[in-house]
């Protein structure tokens, strides 16, 4: 980029003069010539005749369709009485040419009764009265020259592979960084290609602020890409409009092979192990051992569980103390059940302790 030699003072000078302040525009400096997609910075003052604490500037630079204009910086200063407001605008041409940039500001001045009747909140003034005009500001030409890469600036490339080799369909994660300076808020997301392998992209992260070249920062793309078999990541090759040395420069990362082996088979799973070594069979063996060791131990609390203490279920006839006292409860109890033993009891054919070990069969 080309700036023209020391600062174009009182270049196309505005001035304005009413409201009892003047105001004047101009260029400080611009540049004369920049490459299509390359930007530049031209530097506008607009100086006031006293401190202009009642005006304010509204300016919102728009571009078109031969150029991209933004505001970079703005700085406002008080110089010997005089209010001095700078801008910094950014222009990026879009075309090849002579592209002229021609802006304006909305310079807003506002009464002191105005803001006298506002602050003490008289009930017919609801807000601030403005007094506005539009000021053009001077015409800036730039000569735009041809240039085929999409990114312009001092930028470098670097992309990292996490790992060369993997089994089928396990990812591998490729990283691309573009870092530097220049027009990086024009990156266009990086499209990978490989025969038979998934690729899965991200959005690129755009870590970047503004600058006089255009952006500085960093621009990071993630890609994971899965395959059966072994591949190659093939160069990454981005074209870049070198500011520097005013050529093409072409980032081009290496080419990267990617080792892919076979998963596990089902077969493979299901092998035994083999039993060659002594710490196979001392592990195997203590298997064994443990599995006999809780054979047993469940047979041993089988019949402890058979030995332990049963609590009885307590019946009516069990305080019975003779067979006439059974009989007698018996028959007081109502059920038929009881009769046959009832029978028996009387007959004398049946002594207390068969009759109680019957009835709890019963």
């Amino acid at each position: 980029m080309k700036r023209s030699l020391g600062r174009l003072l009182a270049l196309m000078i505005l001035s304005v003069s009413g409201w009892g302040a003047t105001y004047q525009w101009r260029v400080l400096e611009a540049p004369q010539s920049l490459y299509v997609h390359q930007s530049g910075v031209v530097r506008y003052e607009c100086t006031f005749s006293t401190n202009a604490a009642d005006y304010t500037i509204d300016f919102k630079p728009t571009g078109n369709e031969n150029y991209k204009a933004s505001i970079l910086t703005q700085r406002d200063r008080i110089a010997e009485g005089k209010r001095v407001q700078t801008f910094d605008v950014l222009i990026t041409p879009l075309k090849e040419g002579t592209v002229e940039v021609a802006l304006d500001a909305l310079m807003r001045h506002t009464t002191f009764a105005s803001i006298e009747n506002a602050s003490i909140g008289r009930d017919n003034v609801k807000k601030y009265d403005f007094d506005d005009e539009t000021a053009y500001l001077p015409k800036v030409l730039i000569a735009a020259q041809a240039n085929a890469a999409a990114l312009s600036g001092e930028l470098s490339l670097e992309v990292k592979v996490d790992k060369r080799s993997v089994v089928a369909h396990e990812p591998v994660h490729v990283s691309l960084y573009i870092r530097g300076k220049g027009n990086l808020d024009q990156y266009v997301p990086y499209e990978l290609n490989i025969s038979g392998v998934n690729i899965f992209a991200e959005e690129p992260i755009r870590d970047i602020i503004p600058d006089t070249a255009g952006f500085a920062g960093e621009i990071r793309q993630e890609f994971a890409l899965v395959g059966e078999q072994s591949f190659v990541i093939p160069k990454i090759t981005i074209d870049v409009f070198d500011t520097q040395s005013q050529k093409i420069k072409r980032l081009q990362s290496d080419a990267v092979a990617i080792e892919v082996a076979q998963g596990f088979e089902r077969s493979n799973l299901l092998d035994p192990p083999a039993l060659h070594e002594w710490s196979t069979w001392m592990r195997y063996s203590l298997y064994g051992a443990l599995v006999l060791f809780g054979i047993a131990l469940g047979e041993v609390a089988r019949r402890l569980w058979k030995l332990r203490p049963r609590r009885k279920m307590k019946r009516f006839y069990d305080e019975a103390k003779s067979p006439k006292e059974l009989v007698m409860l018996l028959a007081l109890s109502g059920e038929r059940a009881y009769e046959p033993i009832i029978a028996e009891l009387e007959a004398g054919t049946l002594d207390l302790r068969e009759a109680k070990k019957r009835l709890r069969e019963v």
